[in-house]
């Protein structure tokens, strides 16, 4: 009969006792399974539901599939299951689990945590060191044993109810106590300095934190918009860019000769931001959204004014489709050998392809602030662009 043995503590709490302790990600996918609440229909008409999880997001077991192959990836609180008695002993401070082929995949319940456990596949389980040895990535595991329906259903409640969402505004400052480069960090520190320099478009109208500023004044523009909007034009896979500059300045000798993909001709122009940010010249992305945003609020200083309640132009709608924008604006510059690939734009440039728009400040005014008038506004703009 298979087993897998885990070193683990027991503890007592007052739900009753449990068993902390680690095991790999291989065996812990062997074992596991989600109940997922779902509804059936018993005899005489009766229906009943059934099982405590949530279904899975496929998006966010991507996000964390992805995570996980970052070389800083880690997991540091544990999973959660519910082991029935009869496949689990306790000897000398270790947990045995014994089970039969025909019992894989029905051993161990999830009570929380089942996204996680769903981003680890064959191509993950393990990671290299820094030596570049294979490693089996374990994880932390609490198990209850004597657990009923009505006790795994009180802990995942426990555990779910309280939790809150951080910030995307937050994490993204956090990036400024990163020692590695990242698009995330460089967007960071743009935000921050066009947000604090009066002389700025931007000067005290980007939320920092994600949270409401004590001053009156309004602050139309989270951090995490102008930040997620100005990657776009960086690369096409941040995390894998943090991943690789990290690693190399790490010393990791996997990644000695690795260089950040997306380096052709076409990724560079597609993403216009890119070539700058691979010769660690953050500072001409700056001086390009600086003059850029400036352009827009010397054309139209109505509708950029921030304490204008009827124009989008302000918010983040105008904000995502002006980056957009700003990203078309160079790559036909590019095509049209205008500009070069460093950046080297004349003087005036960006405000000569704004003007040429011919849009009046109401036009602003005519949008709601809704997700898809950004697209709206892009298609109509790039459109009067040849």
């Amino acid at each position: 009969m298979p087993k897998i043995k885990i070193d683990a503590i027991k503890i007592d709490q007052p739900i009753g006792e449990f068993f902390f302790g680690k095991m790999t990600a291989r065996e812990l996918m062997t074992i596991s399974y989600s109940d997922v609440r779902r509804l059936e229909n018993e005899e005489r008409g009766v229906e009943k539901y059934l099982g405590i999880q949530r279904p899975l997001k496929k998006d966010r077991v991507k996000d964390i599939s992805s995570y996980i192959s970052t070389i800083d990836a880690t997991f540091p609180n544990s999973i959660i299951l519910a082991i029935n008695e009869e496949h689990i002993r306790w000897e000398d401070g270790e947990l045995i689990v014994s089970y039969n082929k025909n019992d894989l995949g029905n051993i161990a319940k999830i009570l929380d945590g089942q996204h996680r456990l769903a981003g680890f596949g064959e191509d993950n389980y393990t990671y290299l060191d820094f030596e570049g040895n294979e490693k089996e990535f374990e994880l932390l595991v609490t198990i209850f044993v004597k657990a009923d329906m009505s006790v795994q259903a009180k802990i995942f409640s426990m555990v779910n109810q309280n939790q809150t969402k951080v910030n995307k505004s937050l994490v993204y400052d956090l990036e400024s106590l990163a020692e590695t480069r990242s698009p995330w960090k460089t967007g960071h520190s743009i935000a921050v300095y066009l947000n604090s320099n009066k002389k700025s478009p931007f000067f005290r109208r980007i939320k920092r934190l994600g949270v409401k500023s004590h001053s009156n004044e309004p602050e139309p523009l989270t951090q995490a918009a102008f930040v997620e909007n100005l990657v776009k034009l960086i690369s096409p896979n941040a995390q894998e860019d943090r991943n690789i500059i990290m690693a190399k300045d790490k010393g990791f000798l996997g990644f000695k000769s690795k260089s950040l993909p997306f380096m052709d001709t076409e990724s560079l122009h597609k993403f216009i931001f890119r070539k700058s940010f691979s010769d660690d010249k953050d500072e001409v992305i700056l001086k390009v959204v600086f003059e850029y945003f400036h352009a827009i609020e010397i054309i139209w200083p109505i509708s950029w004014d921030k304490t204008n309640k009827e124009s989008v132009l302000n918010k983040t709608v105008g904000l995502i489709a002006m980056f957009r924008l700003l990203g078309y604006i160079l790559q036909l510059g590019l095509k049209n050998n205008d500009i070069t690939l460093d950046l080297k734009i004349p003087e005036g440039y960006l405000e000569s392809k704004l003007r040429s728009l011919d849009v009046s400040e109401e036009y602003f005014d005519n949008f709601d602030a809704i997700s898809k008038s950004s697209s709206k506004i892009f298609k109509e703009l790039s459109d009067k662009l040849v």
